[in-house]
């Protein structure tokens, strides 16, 4: 009795012991079977990780898995401020239909990266389909991205691709005269008038704001245009969904024993995770350092579900609404993707379909209703206060460098918003240069490990 008496004070006395005391959250679902079943396994370490993740969305759990097959025998520890992990790529079950769906979008995977296919298919079933996005004119659904089909809507007659390009460029001529500084500069010059007006402004202005303050890239990473028709686009090489959804293979990623998670914990630079190597921070860059010099200005958006008949529904999967009358500027119908694990219908509900509805600045937290999200402004002001977020977190690895802890950040905390194909290729990266640098300034043995 004396001797476990020692051993347990010994524990108490370890920072990392008392850190899941207090957080008490180091208990998780260990699978998506387990969490059906109200199972938890509770996950406290008899030493320190090495690594520390802040943030379970796909970023940080994608980092986490691949870097603990890199690097046999590495301890892993994620930290996420939710009671869930997966972040915007959660997935559920509708019980009123059957269907997978996506609370926060249609998050269908579409990459020509080869690793990317390969990583995903490696770790579920993936279910390779072609979605298509559309745009509503007028009454009539067009493909996206904008192409042919929508310069002769919006002109209104039978062109060839050089009729279409002549007249583009003749209504963007006078727009051409500087270098675009704003989202709505730089689709005039892209566009014209004609098409900004019909298919642009008002999708800019519901989605990411003011599409006179939102800077050029707002535009120039959402917006392209073809002069052939869309419809002939077969856009990226590999496009699909794993399985039943994102859910369940996030869930598999963290199944592996060096990987441990805590969750309901918001880790920041006053209350740093514990780790003695390496920390990667994807959680938001102003929150982590408490937004002492200032926080950036966020956009809330929300997705309402609703059961809409048939009749009624969007007649595809995915479809944006320009039109500056409608309060949401998107709708996202999962049925009608073809992923798998979108199960029939329940008797009674065949003729109806669950239909997601997307608005944007809905008031303040609660207001939006359960799926909402907050998307980073890209302003000039936001951009500035980013990079000097950026430079701190810069010096602050610049000062670890000597074999020291370092702090990384990455994934959607800088800043930025990827898609799905981008983000895991940049997660890929980043556990593969830890990996080497884990290698390459191994501790040696019987060292202390070190809080940043």
């Amino acid at each position: 009795m004396a001797l476990f008496s020692l051993r347990l004070l010994e524990r108490v006395r370890d920072p990392l012991f008392r850190h899941c005391l207090a957080v008490r959250p180091a208990l998780r679902p260990r699978s998506a079977a387990a969490s059906q079943a109200g199972r938890v396994v509770p996950v406290i370490w008899q030493r320190r990780p090495e690594v520390a993740i802040v943030g379970a969305g796909l970023f940080g759990l994608v980092v986490a898995e691949h870097l603990t097959r890199l690097t046999p025998g590495l301890r892993v520890q994620i930290t996420e401020a939710s009671s869930r992990i997966g972040g915007l790529c959660v997935s559920d079950i509708d019980p009123r239909t059957g269907v997978s769906f996506h609370p926060h979008g249609t998050n269908v995977l579409a990459t020509s990266d080869r690793q990317v296919w390969a990583y995903v298919r490696s770790r579920t079933t993936a279910v390779e389909l072609r979605p298509r996005a559309y745009t509503s004119y007028n009454g009539a659904l067009l493909p996206m991205p904008l192409g042919l089909e929508a310069i002769e809507a919006c002109f209104g007659a039978p062109l060839t691709p050089e009729q279409a390009r002549r007249l583009v460029k003749a209504d963007a001529a006078e727009h051409q005269c500087q270098p675009p500084a704003t989202a709505e500069q730089a689709a005039l010059a892209a566009l014209g008038p004609r098409l900004y007006e019909a298919f642009v402004r008002g999708l800019l202005a519901k989605q990411w704001g003011d599409p006179t303050t939102v800077t050029a890239d707002v535009f120039t990473d959402h917006f392209t245009l073809r002069y052939a028709p869309t419809a002939e686009d077969t856009g990226a090489r590999w496009q699909g969904l794993p399985g039943g959804g994102w859910g369940p293979m996030l869930d598999r990623l963290t199944e592996h024993r060096g990987i441990s998670v805590v969750l309901n914990h918001r880790a920041s630079a006053a209350d740093p995770p514990p780790f003695s190597r390496a920390c990667v921070v994807t959680s938001p860059i102003d929150h982590w350092f408490g937004q002492d010099l200032g926080a950036l200005e966020r956009r809330r958006t929300t997705i309402d579900w609703r059961l809409v008949p048939a009749a009624q529904a969007p007649a595809r999967g995915t479809v944006t609404y320009p039109d500056p009358d409608l309060p949401y500027y998107r709708t996202h119908t999962p049925a009608l993707l073809g992923a798998a694990g979108a199960g029939p219908q329940l008797p009674g509900r065949r003729r109806a379909l669950l239909v997601g509805f997307e608005r944007a600045d809905c008031a303040p937290v609660g207001r939006c209703g359960v799926h909402q999200a907050d998307v980073t402004l890209r302003t000039p002001r936001n951009r500035a206060l980013a990079d000097t977020y950026l430079s701190r977190a810069a010096a602050q690895r610049q000062l670890t460098a000597s074999g020291d802890p370092r702090v990384w950040f990455a994934g959607r905390g800088t800043g930025s918003h990827d898609d799905m194909g981008t983000t895991i290729a940049a997660a890929l990266r980043l556990a593969e240069t830890l990996a080497r640098e884990l290698a390459a300034r191994t501790p040696p043995p019987g060292s202390r490990a070190s809080w940043v």
